[in-house]
């Protein structure tokens, strides 16, 4: 049974609701103002992937598209979309550790907290 979003033209409100079926339950209506000329909301969704498409998905030349080894924020960005191909294996607090090791680096490089970034050779992670 599929969980569906629903959105509201009147009072902008948004809700859930868990659906049997496909089409839309009789009598649907927004909790908040009770209109019911809500309309279903195009939502996220997840998909699996098998363990021979992510490691495809990580050889891909494309993976390593907007590069610059010397920037750390460019590292930080391709070690992330690397976390997300790597699912769970990476750890939930992967992010969580990108953005501490790129703090560190910033912090070392001189930027601190005035955003002028300085040289930068090393990130420490390889």
């Amino acid at each position: 049974m599929p969980i569906y979003e629903y959105l509201c033209p009147l009072c902008n409100g948004k809700f859930q609701r868990l659906v049997r079926g496909f089409s839309d339950p009789p009598g649907l209506a927004c909790p908040r103002c009770g209109s019911v000329e809500v309309r279903r909301a195009v939502s996220r969704f997840a998909t699996i992937k098998s363990e021979e498409s992510r490691l495809d998905a990580l050889a891909d030349p494309a993976m390593m598209s907007g590069l610059d080894e010397s920037d750390p924020r460019a590292i930080a960005r391709w070690a992330k979309k690397l976390g997300k191909e790597l699912g769970d294996e990476a750890g939930e607090d992967w992010d969580e550790m990108v953005d501490q090791m790129l703090a560190e680096e910033l912090d070392g490089d001189g930027e601190g907290k005035a955003g002028t970034q300085g040289p930068s050779d090393d990130l420490g992670w390889g």
